[in-house]
């Protein structure tokens, strides 16, 4: 016997707890909770954002972005950033409110963009997790991102997402003036978004034109020649200050000449440095996400009848353990267990469904751009997709969308056909009572629980690894309990023995040292990189070197780009002069040695001083 389930239908709820369980508040809660709870804890010392910290200021001072300071990215963020700095001072402060700014307006954009395919209570779901697990993952936070380039891009590229959207529910030109706006401006931000971007709107006009190459090619020329526009004079002015060696061959701004180091980090990256490993992880993620998906499945027609739906989803879980378990020996500790390895194939598997299906309506279509967006995100790390990390909070939001949609809409929907069909198979058989309204709050729960853990989780860490205050004139943060001692002390070091006017070289990574004390680094490479500089490059940094007072040596060892030590093992030059020219007066942090190497297993800061009698 068959039974419909019944259409859901507005209780009678009250107006406080409306209004308490109402989507923007409880966004704005989570967001204002995880804000509270790692207030001051987004910043890395020393990895990546002392060149987020200085950069602008220097451009500021009157420095030419490509000339004067080394960038792999295009110049959008920097000269944003120095504006800023002009408008509001040279604070770390300003660009935590950019930062947090610019991540309001992520959560606001991908709660748009989930709007297409998921109902209120579902899409609020879905942006909680964005804004726990993207926001503010501990490893990767966007509000003191690694480089703001990466998150103007990711918003240029939600944009380009949103807009491509609105197209397909509406064809009107002015949606293809905005995405090729938002492609432009992804243009002179970051490369790979922008590719993601314009792969993006390129999909979606291809969708909702089909093959009808007379409606959509006018439209996508229309879109690419108001990008041009866009990027193309900011790149000719560079081109004629710059050259095209500098901007080209030496920053590697269309990803040429790329150094060696770079090539070993983003193999790493990519999965490309185990392919095969990298692709037997990606079969043990599906394994995982299958296994979730049995587990849904026997909880949910627990005590309902259907005992061969519950029998075969019992044998598929116990297979996917097997298979997870023999996967991760053999990838040998290189995969976490996590079911995101596979979302490349869950999201090609998304693309060809929702194209090829013949009731093409509008979720289908934003279903397929959404993939395809997700997709390109995830193209620099296709083979071996983070959980998180440094990266992960911009290539995983629309993707966590998508976990959400499968989640609640396609499984329950997919397994509800299933029992429907062995019910006409068997006239004694009876389909429980709404029974896909039972797999959606049992995933719901499961998602929900899932994410108050992972705040829980986070906030403990937020405060048990950033415990320390570091203060100093152009900002405060808290830092970990290793490094705010050996920071505080160089701090305060420079502040009494040397003065603005004073230039100070920190390497081989560490700028925000020279930012947070008001000092100015010289040199042109602000993160000293394996194999960045060719041997005249790095003639020009030790003459820089030759002008300084003080030198800070770092315990920043660089093994994710295949060396370790800096003046030993690279740039040897410019060690030979650290040790000739300088010597030692304070070395800060709990060490023994007095003399210690990159590579120590604590954290170190050591200053240096020019001899005297050399010129300075």
């Amino acid at each position: 016997m068959l039974q419909t389930e019944m259409p859901r239908t507005e209780k009678n709820i009250p107006a406080i707890t409306k209004l308490l369980f109402h989507p923007s508040l409880l966004l704005l809660l989570t967001f204002l909770a995880m804000l509270l709870v790692s207030w001051r804890r987004w910043t890395s010392l020393i990895v990546d954002t002392g060149r987020e910290m200085d950069l602008p200021l220097r451009l500021l001072h009157g420095e030419l972005l490509y000339r004067d300071i080394h960038f792999l990215y295009p110049p959008f963020s920097p000269y944003f950033n120095a504006l800023l700095y002009r408008l509001f001072g040279s604070q770390l402060e300003v660009l935590n409110v950019s930062g947090i700014i610019c991540s309001l307006i992520i959560v606001m954009l991908c709660y748009r963009i989930a709007r297409r395919i998921l109902d209120v209570r579902e899409v609020t779901l879905a942006t909680m997790a964005i804004i726990v697990w993207c926001i503010f993952k501990p490893e990767g936070n966007l509000i003191a991102p690694y480089a703001f380039s990466a998150l103007h891009a990711m918003i240029f590229a939600l944009g380009t997402l949103l807009i491509t959207l609105r197209y397909g529910e509406k064809q009107m030109w002015q949606n293809v003036i905005l995405g090729g706006i938002a492609i432009g401006l992804a243009g002179i931000t970051k490369q790979e978004f922008a590719l993601t971007a314009a792969v993006t709107f390129t999909s979606g006009l291809f969708f909702v034109h089909r093959f009808n190459f007379r409606l959509m090619l006018p439209r996508l020329f229309a879109a690419a020649g108001i990008a041009l526009v866009i990027a193309l004079p900011v790149y000719a002015y560079f081109l004629d200050r710059v050259g095209w060696q500098t901007l080209i061959e030496d920053c590697h701004l269309l990803y040429t000449k790329i150094p060696a180091s770079l090539v070993f980090y983003n193999s790493a990256r990519t999965g490309l440095d185990h392919p095969i490993s990298s692709l037997l992880q990606m079969l043990g993620g599906a394994a995982v996400a299958i296994g979730i998906a049995s587990v849904i499945v026997l909880l949910s027609t627990w005590g309902k009848g259907n005992r061969r739906l519950r029998k075969n989803a019992g044998v598929i879980l116990a297979a996917c353990l097997v298979l997870a378990i023999a996967i991760n020996i053999i990838s040998r500790g290189r995969w976490d267990g996590s079911p995101l390895r596979a979302l490349p194939i869950a999201l090609v598997g998304l693309m060809l469904i929702h194209f090829f299906r013949k009731d093409a309506a509008k979720p289908q279509f934003a279903l397929f751009v959404i993939a395809a967006y997700s997709l390109m995100a995830l193209i620099r790390v296709v083979l071996r997709v983070p959980s998180g990390g440094a990266f992960g909070g911009y290539f995983l939001p629309t993707s966590l969308i998508l976990i959400v949609y499968l989640t609640i809409e396609s499984f329950p929907a997919f397994t509800q056909k299933i029992i429907v069909k062995d019910a006409e198979k068997d006239a004694a058989s009876v389909v429980p009572f709404n029974i896909k309204s039972r797999f959606q709050i049992i995933g719901l729960t499961i998602l929900g629980i899932w994410l108050m853990a992972t705040m829980i989780v986070f906030g403990y860490r937020y405060r048990k690894t950033f415990p320390a205050l570091i203060q100093a004139p152009n900002g405060s943060l808290y830092a970990t309990a290793e490094t705010a001692p050996a920071t505080q002390e160089a701090i305060a070091f420079l502040l009494n023995n040397s003065g603005p006017a004073d230039a100070v070289a920190i390497v081989p990574e560490g700028s925000s040292l020279a930012f947070l004390t008001g000092r100015y680094m010289p040199l042109r490479h602000q993160i000293l990189i394996p194999d960045f500089m060719d041997e005249q490059e790095e003639i020009r940094a030790v003459e820089k070197l030759r002008t300084v007072k003080f030198a800070l040596v770092i315990n920043r060892p660089m093994r994710e780009f295949g060396l370790e030590a800096f003046a030993r093992d690279y740039y040897q030059k410019m060690g030979q002069v650290l040790q000739e020219e300088f010597h030692i007066v304070k070395v800060c942090g709990e060490v023994s040695d007095a003399d210690p190497a990159i590579g120590n297993r604590r954290f170190f800061i050591k200053i240096l001083q020019k001899n005297e009698g050399r010129n300075n």
